[in-house]
């Protein structure tokens, strides 16, 4: 019995012990980095000499997005790819200006003064590590169109009136990051897509496209009429927030 109970003390120790990486980030990185600000209004900003925001530091979705673009094999799985930049943030605290530039473009880090050393332990760096690696997409959820499955999207679409979108990607495809930080998440592409389309979000590297649609390169997307079981239209590529609204404008006006 008395055993049992150091047994359940030793794993609630555990358990309490357990580091935050969200945790880590608020008590030493927080005063400096904010967490989150739209990509486009990010790039209006260092426009006007950092004029507008006047940021301290770059924003946390920013280092999320480019260290987990530019450390380690951005096309390996997330344990692989976790353990490179647990090492790079190992030696990047010890001397942030040494290796800033590694992640940080010109234009960006100008605007910044230098960061001053940080001393974490191994434990608080793995969280650190990993908190900064989801970031940047938890960000995306949160910030764009909600996302269904293609089950539920078909079904919720057809009840409503509405079509189907889903936009292929691949994790590692820099334009597919690209679309979704500077035209997913601005408020007009929003607002359209709720009042006519129901959304889903499809790795093409694990996932199957339905009703024997062919896949395009990425990001690409799939227009689909659920009243009808029909593709509508199928188009592949990059476009900023005026070219996207044009094309679901004229995705609606084609199946209407």
């Amino acid at each position: 019995m008395r055993s049992a109970i150091v047994f359940i003390l030793s794993a609630v120790t555990v358990a309490c012990a357990e580091v935050s990486g969200e945790a880590v980030f608020e008590t030493h990185c927080a005063s400096c980095h904010v967490r989150y600000v739209p990509q486009l209004a990010l790039k209006a900003n260092y426009e006007r000499n950092n004029t507008v925001l006047k940021l301290k530091a770059p924003t946390l979705t920013e280092l999320s997005f480019r260290i987990k673009d530019q450390v380690g094999d951005r096309k390996s799985d997330k344990e692989s790819q976790l353990f490179e930049i647990e090492n790079w943030l190992e030696e990047f605290l010890k001397n942030p200006s040494a290796q800033q530039r590694s992640i940080l473009p010109p234009d960006v880090r100008k605007h910044f003064g230098k960061m001053p050393p940080v001393r974490l332990n191994e434990e608080e760096r793995e969280a650190l590590a990993e908190f900064l690696y989801d970031y940047a997409e938890a960000m995306m959820i949160k910030h764009g169109v909600k996302r269904y499955s293609y089950e539920e999207a078909f079904k919720k679409a057809k009840a409503e009136g509405k079509l189907v979108i889903i936009e292929g990607y691949l994790p590692y495809c820099r334009w597919c990051i690209r679309m979704d930080r500077e035209v997913m998440v601005e408020t007009p592409v929003k607002d359209y897509l709720n009042r006519h389309f129901v959304f889903v979000k499809m790795n093409l590297a694990t996932e199957k496209l339905p009703l024997g649609m062919r896949r395009l390169g990425t990001p690409s997307f799939y227009f689909i009429d659920p009243r009808r079981n029909k593709v509508i239209d199928m188009v592949e590529g990059y476009g900023d927030v005026e070219a996207f609204l044009q094309l679901l404008k004229d995705i609606v006006a084609a199946a209407s």
